[in-house]
């Protein structure tokens, strides 16, 4: 029992912790096994060219048999438990199927853990979102602040976050719960902000745009990470992180959506050219307009701390776009 599993690692966060682990973190006597669901692709990890210490394991959330699988081939030292149905804006539209996903398949894993002959440290993935939208007076945000969340995603997240609470306190399973506040960079899928900003001003600096970036609301704040930062962050907990308890994470730059896209316009080789254009389909039926962490009780814990801004982000995010092949 020493590998490290990682669920859900074939998405943009969990690669990303692959990487990290791969690079500065991995003993010669581990490998790192990788959940993915049949017939998914695996184009985030085709770079990775140490093949011998990184193997995919079939895996879905909703199949118990297959999670229990899992942990016994992997047979975990630590886990990263990412895997989730983890889009809101597609959480209106399928609120029962990332109830399911994000709540059910989470207490599948916890469950399997607990049946199985290995004590892993967990590193249980939660997000910013099951605070909803804080009061004036609650920001910046605290692990004590009140949970109101706003959406099925974030819904769907507070039962993870109480499943998660439940196991340690039950089960004694060692348990980390992280929120993470906004985090951007390559890879990310272009159903989110900026990452769909940066797509959008990518086309039409190939000539497939009208020149038009289509928006929703710019005026909710947000507090920027970089994913090479969060998933610092995320080895850093797993390793210096009390059991049993909640850990905010986030960045050190604030600003509006709409700061944000300026800053990737001003980017632009046809900055010039560009026009915000409101599209009434990208604004969410509830929004959390003030997302402002307080990370003092992880970073105190684990010495944390941000080293890069939205330029980066913003600059990652562009390069990713431009450099991955024809945009359609």
């Amino acid at each position: 029992m020493n590998d490290i599993l990682v669920t859900g690692g074939t998405g943009f966060v969990g690669s990303h912790m692959i990487d990290y682990i791969l690079k500065y973190a991995i003993r010669l006597d581990q490998k790192i096994y990788c959940t993915k669901r049949w017939m998914e692709d695996t184009k985030n990890l085709d770079h990775v060219r140490r093949k011998d210490r990184l193997k995919f394991i079939d895996c879905d959330l909703l199949d118990a048999h297959s999670i229990r699988r899992a942990i016994e081939i992997s047979k975990p030292e630590k886990v990263f438990h990412f895997a989730a149905q983890s889009f809101p804006e597609v959480s209106f539209k399928t609120p029962v199927i990332t109830l399911q996903t994000n709540t059910v398949g989470t207490t599948h894993l916890l469950e399997a853990i607990k049946e199985s002959d290995y004590d892993p440290v967990i590193v249980s993935v939660s997000t910013s979102e099951v605070y909803g939208m804080p009061n004036e007076d609650e920001v910046p945000i605290k692990e004590t602040n009140p949970i109101r969340a706003a959406n099925p995603y974030s819904i769907s997240k507070v039962g993870h976050d109480l499943m998660s609470q439940y196991y340690y306190d039950a089960f004694d399973l060692k348990m980390i719960i992280t929120r993470m506040f906004s985090h951007e960079g390559s890879r990310r899928g272009k159903i989110f902000a900026l990452s769909s900003f940066a797509y959008q001003v990518v086309q039409n600096e190939k000539g497939l745009g009208d020149y038009n970036i289509r928006h929703g609301n710019l005026d909710s704040v947000r507090t920027y990470n970089h994913i090479d930062d969060a998933v610092h962050a995320y080895w850093l907990a797993v390793d210096k992180c009390d059991y049993g308890e909640v850990y905010n994470i986030g960045g050190d730059y604030t600003c509006t959506v709409g700061d944000a896209l300026d800053m990737l316009i001003s980017k632009s080789t046809v900055k010039d050219k560009l026009v915000k254009v409101l599209d009434p389909d990208r604004v969410r039926p509830t929004d959390i307009t003030l997302q402002i962490p307080d990370s003092t009780k992880f970073r105190e814990k684990t010495g944390w701390k941000p080293t890069k801004g939205l330029e980066e982000i913003c600059d990652d995010l562009l390069d990713y776009w431009r450099n991955i092949g024809d945009l359609y």
